[in-house]
C-alpha cells in the first residue's frame, strides 16, 4: 500500500450530505401517520365504470385528513368530477347516527377499513343508480342528477345491492336477507330465528381466509337470488375479552379451528 493511500486511509472521513430528514419532520411523522389513517385518506378507491362508459364511480374523502368517505362520479367526456353523496349531509341530525351493524364492523376490520361514511356501494346493471348504507340506513342515488332516495328498511342495513334492473334493493339485517324497492314495501326473503344460523352473510373462513365478503348474488335478470346459508352450531365457541374494557363480559365467537 503506498504512502499516499495510507494517508488517505488514515485521514478523517469527510461528512457527506445526510439523508436523514430534519428532526422536526421526524417528530411530525407519527402524528401525520395517525391523522391521515396511514396516509389513506383523500385517496380515490373502489372504482367502477358505468355500462355506457360515461361515468367512473369511486369513493374518496374530501382531504387527506378528512375521515368521512363520499361517493363521487367522474364524467369521462368533460373530464370533471362531481360529488354524488355526502354522508355528512345525509345524516345532519346527530340523533339519527346509529351504531354500525356488527357484520359491517367485522367487514371493516377484515378489510383494514379505517375510514367512515360510505365505505362500499353497489350499482345497477346500467350504472345509473348506486345504493349504499350509512349508519345502518339505506339510500339509493341517481348518478346523473344526484337525486337521493332514502328507503325505509327494517333493522340495521348491511351489504345492500341493487338488482340489475335498479328497481329493488336486497340487503342483510339481523342475519336475514330482506328486500325493499321504490314501489315495494320492505319484506323478509329468508331468515331463521336461531342466532347461529345466518342468511346472506359470508362465513368466517370465506371472509377471513378466502377474501369473499359477499353472501348473496342477484341473477342477471333480477328475478332470483343465490344466497349463502351458514350454520355455525357445530363450530367451537371461543370467548374474546376486550383488554381496553376488562369490565365487559367476553364476547362469544364461533371460531373454526384448523
Amino acid at each position: 500500500m503506498s504512502g499516499k493511500t495510507r494517508a488517505a486511509a488514515g485521514s478523517p472521513a469527510k461528512k457527506g450530505p445526510t439523508s436523514r430528514p430534519p428532526r422536526a419532520g421526524r417528530d411530525r411523522f407519527p402524528r401525520d401517520y395517525a391523522v391521515t389513517r396511514r396516509f389513506s385518506l383523500g385517496e380515490p378507491r373502489s372504482f367502477a365504470v358505468t355500462g355506457n362508459g360515461q361515468w367512473v364511480i369511486f369513493l374518496r374523502s374530501r382531504s387527506g385528513t378528512d375521515p368521512v368517505t363520499c361517493l363521487w362520479a367522474f364524467d369521462v367526456e368533460s373530464a370533471k368530477e362531481r360529488l354524488v353523496a355526502d354522508p355528512a349531509l345525509l345524516l345532519e341530525d346527530s340523533a339519527e347516527r346509529a351504531e354500525l351493524p356488527e357484520a359491517e364492523q367485522r367487514r371493516r376490520e377484515r378489510a383494514r377499513e379505517s375510514a367512515e361514511g360510505i365505505t362500499s356501494y353497489a350499482l345497477d346493471e346500467a350504472g345509473e343508480q348506486a345504493c349504499f348504507a350509512v349508519s345502518g340506513q339505506l339510500f339509493v342515488v341517481d348518478i346523473a342528477d344526484g337525486r337521493m332516495l332514502p328507503l325505509a328498511a327494517t333493522g340495521s342495513v348491511f351489504d345492500p345491492r341493487l338488482d340489475p334492473t335498479g328497481v329493488r334493493v336486497a340487503y342483510v339485517a339481523d342475519r336475514a336477507l330482506r328486500m325493499v324497492g321504490r314501489f315495494d314495501e320492505d319484506r323478509l326473503l329468508v331468515g331463521e330465528e336461531d342466532p347461529d344460523i345466518s342468511w346472506g352473510l359470508a362465513e368466517f373462513v370465506a371472509a377471513e381466509e378466502m377474501g369473499r365478503s359477499r353472501g348473496y348474488w342477484w341473477s342477471p335478470n333480477g328475478q332470483q337470488l343465490a344466497v349463502c346459508r351458514v350454520d355455525t352450531r357445530a363450530v367451537t365457541t371461543l370467548y374474546v375479552a376486550d383488554p381496553a374494557n376488562p369490565d365487559r363480559v367476553p364476547t362469544p365467537h364461533r371460531y373454526p379451528r384448523a
